[in-house]
């Protein structure tokens, strides 16, 4: 009896001790999804509170599933606080896990950019680029630091110095830095690198090589192009279209009529002088389709029939989509510099070769052009473009000086098997011997290719390794920069962002405008923004100035957005999510022709509504 009673005894402990066991299991495993979850919502830059919408879908998942274990979906911890929390947590992680890895990284740049978020704050973004003992490269995002006074040399250099330190990074094995072309960058006495420079020689006696941002570099000399006479048409006929809302839609209801492979036409954006290859395609596909829409409106249609500007625009389709193509080549994470260089190179000589052959008329790489020319039985010419091509290549030629110093180190890095002795540093011409004469070290090199040949180094060629630290490590642009303010001021409906310089993230929120017109610079957006008082006012005087009348209405509930409302009711270009920037005539008229629709009455009667 007393054995029976025992074994009973110890059988309930059992049960009591897996019961408990089974609980928290679920509660650490309701615990590790809500952190992935919440690193999703991150990665995705979606708003924070979109983790209750996540968790609702998560449990009509469950009761179709698995109905047995709806339990496990409702303890995961989503809501807008948690997710904020767990962000935090996982980014102060990261954190602690660079300041660990700091002291086996073996060099190491940074890139830096400064912009502004779309509340108008200024924000550094300082990137991280390192290679350790084992040829393991490490990109990753130190930090994003807001800057609330101002922008110099000097307050860069003292955020950036202070990061440096804050991380526990070696100094010593800082061998470059990529920025823009920015003054309070690259100025020659008060320029964050020169700022820096400085300091470092004072401390290690130290110097680093300063990469002008390749792709920033690139862009610049597309401006030689300077074919103005085709974008400021093309610029007009979009606005045309695209600035009023009864002419797009008429214009999108004429292409389905055709059946058209395309809805509409793109904005055109200056500022992204590349992006226009886009436009300028779909222009060209559609010139038959727009002047005959533009003949309806009684828009002047003379350009045309102009052989010669639609000639112009041939070429330019054609060259903006080999400079599009070259700039896209050069984006990306995880580029060796030396990778990047050889594609500048490699578009050098393309320009040569096109040169010769527009001389020629010979248009094998310019389809459009080619096409042109055969709609018009041959009868024009196109060897003037040549010349433009010539300008390109000069261009070309005059930039990249600071890549083209770092030639040599380039080819060694690339090509040690093949090159000559005497172009190899000194200090490293014993160990270059030594490699090139080991037939096992060769094989490896043709198997593998570089970086990866560089991890079968073995330690004694102390020298060859540390040179191959620094040139892995090197940034050869601030492209992560400006992917990471790409993220920033990606437009989110409904959304104000604010960023915080405790987890270096955006936290949207979902709270309602008090004026839905937001000043940037010469231009207005339509936005969704809780705007700060002194920019309401500004932007209230200077449309008065401008004769511009509009409608106020205030936020009344941290769930009401009377912007939606607004739109949906005025059913207008005012309503389209996207609506890009407009100057202030052209705003002037559309406004105008909102105000006349809509009586300032019937929007607060609206608003007024939405609470009983």
């Amino acid at each position: 009896m007393r054995e029976e009673k025992l074994k009973e005894l110890k059988l309930g402990v059992k049960k009591q001790q897996s019961m408990f066991s089974k609980v928290l299991q679920e509660s650490e495993a309701a615990v590790h999804a809500s952190y992935v979850l919440s690193e999703l919502i991150a990665k995705h830059s979606k708003p924070f509170t979109d983790g209750d919408f996540i968790k609702e879908c998560l449990m009509k998942a469950g009761e179709i599933v698995c109905p047995g274990n709806v339990k496990a979906f409702q303890s995961i911890s989503l809501s807008r606080n948690t997710v904020a929390e767990r962000v935090t947590d996982l980014a102060a992680n990261l954190s602690d896990q660079i300041k660990a890895k700091s002291s086996s990284f073996e060099s190491f740049s940074i890139a830096c950019d400064e912009s502004t978020d779309i509340s108008g704050k200024a924000q550094l973004a300082v990137f991280l680029r390192s290679c350790d003992k084992n040829f393991n490269i490490f990109e990753e995002l130190l930090e994003l630091i807001p800057m609330p006074g101002t922008t110099t040399g000097e307050d860069i250099f003292t955020c950036v110095f202070g990061l440096l330190q804050k991380y526990n990074l070696p100094l010593a094995k800082l061998n470059s830095v990529a920025t823009d072309g920015a003054p309070s960058m690259t100025g020659k006495n008060k320029g964050f690198v020169a700022l820096l420079r400085k300091k470092l020689s004072e401390i290690h006696g130290s110097n680093i090589h300063h990469m002008h941002c390749i792709i920033h570099q690139e862009v610049l000399c597309t401006k030689v192009i300077n074919m103005e006479n085709v974008l400021s048409y093309i610029k007009k006929v979009i606005n045309f279209i695209r600035s009023r809302g009864l002419n797009q839609r008429q214009f999108t209801a004429f292409l389905s009529e055709l059946d058209s492979e395309y809805s509409g036409l793109s904005y055109y954006t200056e500022v992204r002088w590349l992006s226009c290859s886009k436009i300028l395609k779909q222009f060209w596909d559609l010139k038959e389709e727009i002047c005959q829409f533009l003949k309806t409106k009684n828009q002047d249609v003379s350009l045309f029939y102009d052989p010669i500007w639609i000639q112009d625009l041939s070429f330019l389709v054609d060259i903006t989509k080999h400079l599009t193509d070259l700039n896209l080549s050069l984006q990306g994470k995880d580029h060796i510099i030396t990778n990047m260089f050889d594609i500048i190179k490699a578009f050098k000589c393309q320009l040569v070769l096109w040169e010769k052959q527009l001389k020629n008329e010979d248009l094998t790489h310019f389809p459009t052009c080619s096409m042109n020319k055969s709609s018009l039985d041959d009868t024009c010419s196109y060897q003037k473009y040549a010349e433009k091509i010539a300008n390109l290549t000069t261009e070309f030629e005059t930039r990249f000086n600071d890549f083209s110093s770092l030639e040599d180190k380039f080819f060694l890095f690339s090509s040690i098997f093949s090159i000559s002795i005497d172009s190899v540093p000194s200090h490293m011409q014993m160990e270059v011997i030594e490699i090139q004469c080991n037939s096992n070290l060769k094989a490896k090199f043709i198997e593998v290719g570089v970086p990866e040949f560089y991890k079968y180094l073995p330690a004694r060629f102390e020298n060859t390794r540390k040179f191959a630290y620094e040139i892995i490590s090197m940034f050869g642009s601030t492209y992560r920069c400006e992917q990471l303010f790409s993220v920033m001021k990606a437009p989110l409906e409904q959304c104000r962002t604010e960023t915080t310089h405790k987890t270096a993230c955006e936290l949207p929120s979902a709270y309602p405008v008090n004026d839905a017109l937001w000043a940037m610079g010469p231009h207005f957006l339509f936005m969704d923004d809780n705007a700060p008082p002194h920019r309401t006012v500004t932007v209230e005087e200077l449309l008065e100035s401008e004769d511009i009348e509009h409608m106020d209405w205030s936020a009344r509930s941290l769930d009401l957005n009377p912007v939606k409302h607004v739109r949906n009711l005025l059913g207008r270009p005012v309503a389209a999510p996207n609506l890009s920037p407009v100057t202030i005539p052209k705003l002037r008229l559309v406004l105008q022709e909102e105000r006349a629709a809509v009586s300032q009455q019937l929007i607060n009667n609206h608003i007024s509504s939405m609470h009983k």
